[in-house]
């Protein structure tokens, strides 16, 4: 599904909303996510479907970095783990899904 296909499902669902009221909300919502995210720790649930982090890992340097940026290459760097925990709730119904198409 994407932006639109989503906007418009939203909207058929809730007629008194305009398809433009829908997207506002969705902007509202991201917006508050990208936020959470972006805090140390920070985590976004949604009740019944998963729960959404990003995890920070600091590694050191090495291999191919050290090889193209020779003495300039930094000690360190900070890899992002975006993640997705899903419900069990949601995680069987994906495995269903999945089943059924085999």
């Amino acid at each position: 599904m994407n932006h639109r296909q989503l906007i418009r499902t939203v909207a058929h669902r809730f007629p008194d909303l305009t398809q433009r009221q829908v997207e506002e909300v969705l902007a509202v919502c991201v917006e508050v996510w990208r936020e959470a995210l972006a805090q140390p720790g920070g985590e976004v649930v949604l009740r019944d479907f998963g729960r959404l982090t990003v995890e920070v890992q600091q590694i050191r340097s090495g291999g191919i970095v050290r090889a193209r940026m020779g003495t300039d290459a930094p000690e360190r760097l900070t890899r992002l783990y975006f993640r997705f925990r899903p419900t069990g709730e949601t995680r069987r119904q994906a495995e269903d899904r999945l089943k059924e198409e085999a």
